[in-house]
């Protein structure tokens, strides 16, 4: 049994080695065959069928810009129409939503959001999306990035500056809580409870720290500012009146004996060191605190001068900016807009109008 056998497993094997070499034989052959109808085909007759070949990825890109393009249209339309309308918390939403979708040109979707965050009070996260607007929007729109990134940082900066002096207060009232119950006379015991429950009793010194870092804080805003208003994008034209050099030359040296008004950038640089200056006393009368001697210690704005209120000096701050507008030609006072035109325009109007969608709109100073 055994001797028939074999000759069967050796024939099952010789018929698939075989089959193994038939269809290997048949690949080589139908290589060399698509080989010579690919040499057939003349040089010329190849590369243009390449080029159909790969054509359908540009092609495919472009369908894809062309959509993000009208769907960007009526979203952009919706968010200005719920801006201009005084919607600013909706306009903040449509312009995430307009931001989130836009790849073209993405510096107009940052600055859109950024600037309908300033419009609703949302100062940090509006310097945040006008600081990413900044890192690519192409020259000639910087300044308009610039301005409304300006505003934003001189109304956190105002805002802080309100903190510190409440915060300011609260450390007068606690002082005097603290000297009466001392003295054991009737004092606010709300005045002297912990923040929160866990916390350390509130104390002179602790209190008098963060009214320091508070306007430090302040002060970095108003540097940065400053630092804004300073851009090199942001110079104003020279003068139209015919005047020349020498004009220029006289203004520069104060007119004849005439002190010429200060620019939005002197008036932050100066905020900032009145801020600084406020500060270092704040944080000398902490130290006094600690030490036990703050009895007898200076007042914080020493010579006699006291920080201006921050509601008034942001009026004043709107007040020149409009006068500026006027003068440059501008329509209105101060408050950005977002770019126009289909979520596609570029700069902002000079008040509350919107940009024209194709120029430069009125400087706000």
């Amino acid at each position: 049994m055994g001797a028939r056998v074999e000759p069967v497993a050796e024939a099952a094997m010789s018929s698939k080695r075989d089959r193994a070499r038939r269809a290997q034989e048949k690949v080589v052959r139908d290589r060399a065959a698509r080989e010579a109808r690919r040499r057939a085909v003349p040089p010329h007759v190849r590369r243009r069928r390449r080029l159909l070949r790969w054509s359908w990825l540009p092609a495919l890109v472009l369908l894809g810009l062309a959509v993000n393009l009208l769907t960007l249209g009526p979203g952009y339309r919706e968010a200005r129409a719920a801006y201009d309308a005084g919607e600013e918390w909706e306009a903040v939403d449509l312009f995430d939503r307009v931001d989130r979708w836009t790849f073209v040109e993405r510096w107009k979707g940052a600055f859109n959001a950024g600037t309908a965050r300033y419009r609703a009070g949302l100062y940090g996260s509006a310097i945040r999306y006008l600081d990413e607007a900044l890192e690519t929007v192409p020259d000639e729109h910087r300044c308009d990035v610039q301005t409304n990134r300006a505003l934003a940082l001189q109304a956190q900066e105002a805002e802080t500056r309100e903190e510190a002096e409440v915060q300011l207060a609260y450390v007068e009232e606690l002082a005097a809580a603290l000297a009466a119950q001392a003295a054991g006379e009737p004092y606010d015991a709300e005045v002297l409870e912990p923040p929160y429950e866990g916390a350390d009793d509130p104390t002179v010194a602790d209190e008098l720290g963060f009214a320091g870092y508070l306007l430090r804080m302040a002060a970095d805003d108003a540097a940065l500012a400053a630092e804004a208003l300073a851009d090199p994008a942001c110079t104003p034209p020279p003068s139209q009146g015919g005047g020349g050099q020498d004009e220029q030359d006289e203004q520069d040296q104060g007119g004849g004996g005439q002190d010429a008004a200060p620019t939005p950038q002197q008036e932050a640089e100066q905020r900032m060191q009145e801020l600084l200056d406020l500060a270092t006393d704040v944080e000398r009368l902490a130290q006094a605190a600690q030490d036990g001697t703050l009895e007898g210690a200076p007042t914080p704005g020493a010579g006699g001068q006291e920080a201006p209120d921050p509601a008034q000096a942001e009026a004043e701050r709107q007040e020149a900016l409009a006068e500026r507008n006027q003068q440059a030609g501008g329509g209105g006072g101060g408050q950005p807009a977002p770019s126009g035109g289909d979520g596609t325009g570029t700069a902002p109007g000079g008040g509350d109008g919107p940009g024209s969608g194709g120029g430069g709109g009125a400087r706000n100073w």
